[in-house]
């Protein structure tokens, strides 16, 4: 959905598996294929499974333990980066592709190629031992289908429908929330695919709506986190139609590849070494939306609902 991915996150098959370790014990081996601060995928054979990256305790990478030299960084930190050398560095977890990990550190996003990683644990695990595994099948081929998009991440899946969490404050950097009036509601997290059509290009997000439905509403706020240097301006509201099952973005008329935004205004919420904007929305009808960052083809979706009559 944006101009420039970031991340351009491919489809590679490992030589050897790498192994995840859940919080509720369950463990998964297979190939990091990528992944962000919502989800990360790991293909098992010729599946690829989607993880809540709030599930996952540690990733061991396709590498001995190393021999633990001094942490790059004393203060306590919810995530360690531990190299193949030993090295542990602590920060949080920002996102893995096919190339590098990309972790914040001290405010600054580090990237690390993959090959000189041994692991990443959460919240204070600690890395065992990797087991043994066989070398995984080569995937299966697909059918190529007409009107393949021009440039492709591999498109991230919702969450099973439930009763959105409600947070006191953003628990991701770079993530969208809907401010209540309570609490802090995450918008659905994706990826959105570059297609075209003939001569229209457009941005495809999977699902006929959001499963995060908003009231429509005189305003509506949005609070999003960002490292200190970051600009809010970056992100742009998207209006979607549904097409065939799926959301795509709108053109906006008279301007080739240009598309159809709504005009947020925003505010800085509260300044630190993360600063947090409150980003209002007036008048939005009802309909299906994303907030989209213009680096990257991540999108935050939600869709409107008609307010009823009298409302």
């Amino acid at each position: 959905m944006r101009r420039i991915p970031l991340l351009i996150l491919c489809q590679v098959g490992l030589l050897f598996a790498d192994d995840l370790t859940l919080k509720d014990g369950r463990r998964i081996s297979g190939s990091v294929e990528s992944g962000n601060v919502v989800e990360i995928r790991v293909k098992t054979g010729d599946q690829t499974q989607t993880i809540d990256i709030h599930d996952v305790q540690t990733i061991q990478f396709s590498s001995p333990l190393p021999v633990s030299k001094a942490a790059d960084s004393s203060a306590a930190q919810p995530n360690t980066l531990i190299l193949k050398d030993g090295t542990q560095i602590g920060g949080k977890w920002w996102a893995i592709d096919a190339g590098n990990l990309h972790f914040l550190v001290d405010n600054q996003l580090r990237h690390y190629p993959r090959g000189d990683l041994a692991g990443v644990t959460f919240g204070g695990a600690t890395l065992t031992a990797p087991r043994e595994h066989p070398a995984p099948p080569p995937p299966a081929s697909a059918p190529q289908a007409a009107n393949s998009p021009t440039s492709e991440r591999p498109a991230g899946t919702s969450r099973p429908s439930a009763a959105p969490r409600v947070l006191s404050q953003p628990e991701e950097i770079g993530a969208v929330y809907y401010w209540n009036g309570k609490g802090l509601i995450p918008l659905e997290a994706r990826q959105a695919v570059a297609r075209k059509s003939g001569s229209t290009e457009y941005w495809e997000i999977p699902g006929a709506q959001s499963g995060i439905r908003l009231p429509e509403a005189e305003t509506l706020i949005f609070i999003l986190r960002l490292p200190k240097g970051s600009s809010p301006a970056g992100y742009s509201l998207v209006a979607l139609d549904t097409v065939d099952g799926n959301r795509r973005t709108r053109s906006r008329p008279g301007r080739k590849g240009g598309l159809l935004t709504w005009p947020v205004d925003i505010k800085v919420n509260n300044e630190s070494s993360l600063m947090t904007y409150a980003l209002s929305v007036r008048d939005l009808p009802a309909g299906e939306y994303s907030f989209s960052p213009s680096d990257s083809n991540d999108a935050y979706c939600f869709g409107v609902d008609p307010a009823a009559p009298g409302q």
